[in-house]
């Protein structure tokens, strides 16, 4: 317990100090300011003994997880318990760390209801950046007996708060895949291509192509038989998220007067990106699984299906932070050389407008290509295009700059798609949809 000195204490005190004064005049008026002023004291020390209780039978906890969304208002509880008689009124604090903002430190709360013994207060509180955080000691405060003090005590928590990207945005881009409308509405579209996956042997019949003949079925049967195919439904998708030292650039989307420590980053768009096409993965009864590197391979999830999956990508998103230094390719490529058995859709977000690491990222794709349907993206720098291309009022210098970015990309994307590998540069306000359009496409196609 602390105790506080409440304004009554205060008032008494500012008013035996100037009476304090007269007793420099008068001796009688000496005497009497001393008897008020132990008075106080003994009143003082009773109230203390008297309230040192009051918040023995009391408890208070937060939730053991809250889930936010960045940039998001979302609630978190608070419980309060009282074992013993309930006070009728008192004053919670809630100091959350910087990333979070909220209308209210304090809160009154009213502990009325004959029989209640469990209270919920909810705080309303908005979240500034992605990450998970330690649910700061709860305050709570109450007026002591006499009401001389402030009775104050902190109560410790082991929860946490996990705040996760928000997805509104993207969600009204691609609001058309998320509306839950069963069968109703859809309309039948044409897949391309036969299909990877052995169905059954039957008989050949004119126009099979004599690469699909199983001969050794043949040779049993005494006459021609044909290998049956159908369309691959369930496959493989894999992000694979830089979340090295380029990513913690700031978004083109941000707008310019955000704080720089809370502002949208690169790494924020790609985790975006990663929510929304994990989504529509699952939608299309795909399995989804996640890379992520920096100066390593610091995650990794293996591709699966379900809402129990989908909580296990978000849990390894969330805290997901960008990691100064440069990148290790060679481990990389050789980590998921070794861990995807299975042909698959990989997907890179990464940064390849640092010439140095496009042309180490050129030397090591081709150990993962020859077996995988690989596509590359990355985020548009402001100003790299071709040169008059659109108008623009910066220097031409700058200009000529941004158009030599924009020809070392096309290079480059013209040597990746000789090894097969497709490189897209994507614009950052519409990242999370190219991304799922391309996944649909390979989808539809049967590039698989």
């Amino acid at each position: 317990m602390r105790p506080v000195p409440s304004q009554r204490s205060l008032f008494v005190a500012a008013l035996l100090m100037p009476l304090g004064l007269l007793g420099t005049v008068s001796s009688e008026w000496g005497w009497w300011v001393l008897i008020g002023a132990a008075a106080l004291l003994v009143a003082a020390v009773v109230d203390l003994y008297v309230s040192a209780r009051l918040l023995d039978g009391l408890r208070v906890e937060a939730d053991p997880v809250t889930r936010l969304a960045r940039d998001n208002e979302g609630q978190l509880t608070l419980h309060v318990r009282v074992e013993t008689v309930a006070p009728e009124l008192i004053t919670l604090g809630l100091p959350l760390p910087v990333e979070f903002t909220q209308e209210e430190d304090l809160k009154q709360v009213s502990l009325s209801g004959e029989g209640v013994k469990h209270w919920m207060v909810s705080w309303d509180v908005t979240a500034r950046a992605r990450g998970v955080y330690k649910c700061p000691k709860t305050y709570v405060e109450l007026p002591s007996v006499m009401k001389l003090f402030r009775v104050r005590r902190s109560f410790e928590s082991t929860a946490e708060i996990r705040v996760y990207p928000n997805l509104r945005r993207e969600r009204r881009q691609l609001a058309n895949l998320f509306l839950n409308r069963g069968a109703l509405g859809v309309h039948a579209q044409r897949m391309v291509g036969q299909g990877r996956e052995f169905e059954q042997l039957r008989e050949y019949c004119s126009g099979d192509s004599m690469l699909d003949v199983h001969w050794k079925a043949s040779a049993k049967r005494g006459e021609l038989v044909t290998k049956a195919y159908q369309i691959e439904r369930t496959q493989e998708i894999y992000l694979v998220i830089d979340h090295s030292r380029l990513s913690g650039r700031r978004s083109t989307r941000d707008d310019a007067s955000v704080d720089d420590d809370y502002a949208e980053t690169i790494l924020e768009r790609y985790v975006t990106a990663a929510s929304v096409l994990g989504m529509v993965a699952e939608r299309e009864g795909d399995l989804f699984g996640l890379v992520s590197f920096g100066k390593q391979v610091s995650r990794f999830v293996r591709a699966s299906a379900g809402k129990q999956h989908g909580q296990v990508i978000q849990d390894a998103l969330f805290d997901l932070k960008t990691e100064n230094g440069p990148f290790d390719l060679d481990e990389l490529f050789t980590f998921l050389r070794l861990r995807l058995r299975r042909r698959a859709l990989v997907v890179f977000l990464t940064d390849l407008s640092d010439v140095a690491a496009a042309e180490e990222f050129e030397k090591h794709i081709g150990m993962l290509s020859a077996q995988h349907y690989v596509l590359v993206n990355s985020i548009r720098r402001e100003g790299v295009h071709p040169l008059y291309q659109e108008v623009s009022t910066a220097p031409i210098a700058k200009q000529i700059a941004g158009h030599m970015r924009w020809d070392g990309l096309r290079q480059l994307q013209v040597k990746l798609r000789a090894t097969g590998v497709e490189f897209s540069v994507l614009d950052d306000e519409k990242l999370s949809v190219d991304l799922v359009n391309q996944y649909l496409t390979v989808k539809q196609r049967q590039l698989l």
